[in-house]
């Protein structure tokens, strides 16, 4: 099977890492110094989980363009980047080749979609602590990291079942899920309240959970979400509030998450698929939500 990672950063980085060392047949996509780094020095990993490593040589391709006859194609850029990356994408599949996509937000297949009209699109769930060091080097530093991903249409797929082995089989934590949906609300849920909440305070995971104000906040702004899942007729499970504040006990008090660390690198943040998108369906239910409207109102400027 041949695979390709298009997005080589924290997330794309550390499973295309795993699944090179298992001496699966991958190519990395990465551009600028990244790409240069990994061509010329290899691509190399620490990870709390599966120890350090490097991948050298490492396949490694500066442009989308270069990508022959994909059979699987991992998708792990930036949400605002969707759209581009996938119009690039749309020329280099063919009606064999499935897409998952690990990113943050509940509609990232559905946006590649739009553009990608050859093979399958699917949406994928990753619990992950990992961001892109410096060019050529990533780590991993905290998360179950654990890997769900589905189909939407087709809950049996064979394909992905076998995805779902040959991840394993590099020792990548990996699930095929018949109930993809509830997989990527629960981590959506997750995601959008702590990730907003420690991107407006300046914070990290254990002090939203520590600090009994922003505590308060978060489990507001987790049952906003609930709501709005209810709402989008999403399958959660009954106990889904307490499984959520387990995950964020169980997550590292250290971490760090993606758009605090772009807000601080000047960077643009992924806050659209996020709470934006909740603030989106809250309106078409006419649910209010205002702890998500202030997290979406004070952050979306600086993009």
């Amino acid at each position: 099977m041949k695979i390709y990672i298009v997005g080589t950063g924290g997330v794309g980085g550390y499973l295309g890492g795993l699944l090179a060392k298992s001496e699966k047949d991958v190519t990395f996509v990465a551009r600028g110094d990244h790409y240069k780094a990994i061509k010329n020095k290899g691509l190399r990993i620490e990870s709390i989980r599966d120890g350090n490593f490097h991948i050298k040589p490492a396949k490694v391709f500066s442009e989308i363009s270069q990508i022959k006859n994909p059979d699987l194609i991992i998708f792990t850029v930036k949400t605002y980047d969707t759209d581009l990356v996938s119009r690039e994408l749309s020329k280099v599949v063919t009606s064999k080749t499935s897409v998952i996509t690990f990113q943050n937000g509940i509609e990232n297949d559905k946006m590649i979609k739009k553009f990608v009209k050859k093979g399958k699109v699917y949406p994928g769930v990753a619990y992950i602590v990992s961001k892109k060091i410096e060019s050529g080097f990533v780590r991993q530093t905290g998360g179950l990291c654990k890997f769900i991903f589905g189909d939407r249409e087709n809950p049996s797929n064979k394909v992905l079942k076998e995805i779902e082995e040959i991840m394993k089989d590099s020792g990548i934590d990996a699930t095929f899920s018949e109930d993809i949906e509830s997989h990527l609300w629960k981590k959506y849920i997750f995601i959008n309240a702590m990730t907003g909440l420690t991107a407006l305070s300046r914070t990290k995971v254990g002090t939203v959970v520590s600090d009994p104000f922003l505590r308060k906040l978060y489990e507001r702004c987790l049952k906003e979400c609930v709501k709005v899942a209810k709402a989008e007729k999403v399958n959660l499970p009954y106990d889904i509030f307490n499984s959520i504040i387990k995950i964020s006990e169980d997550t590292s008090k250290e971490a760090k998450f993606s758009m605090l660390v772009d807000i601080e690198n000047g960077r643009k943040t992924e806050i659209e698929a996020l709470n934006g998108t909740l603030v989106r369906l809250a309106k078409k239910h006419k649910i209010d939500v205002p702890i998500n409207e202030t997290i979406y109102g004070a952050l979306r400027v600086l993009n």
